[in-house]
């Protein structure tokens, strides 16, 4: 997995990463890029990989490279300063692209 495209992030997590290895790819999370209507999900659905780099001291912090598991996927939204939500079950992180 040593050649996937990726892009640089800062990651703010609402959990203590701690659990996380760091620069092995985490691959349990998603991003919904959708709404919830009457209970239902609305909207894509796509995989993202996570490999932490390093943590910024005295936080939760961390920076990371994220990845699309599939080229399809809206790689076109990911420009420096956008931010999206990370979801493994709720909510876990904010993702914030350099």
């Amino acid at each position: 997995m040593n050649d996937i495209r990726h892009a640089q992030a800062l990651i703010t997590w609402h959990r203590d990463p701690g659990k996380f290895s760091r620069n092995e790819w985490i691959r349990d999370i998603v991003v919904d890029y959708g709404e919830i209507i009457d209970g239902i999900m609305q909207g894509d659905t796509w995989t993202v990989l996570v490999r932490i780099t390093s943590q910024v001291e005295g936080t939760w912090d961390t920076y990371a490279d994220v990845a699309f598991i599939v080229d399809a996927a809206p790689w076109h939204l990911w420009v420096p300063g956008y931010s999206f939500n990370l979801w493994a079950g709720k909510d876990v992180a904010t993702v914030h692209i350099l």
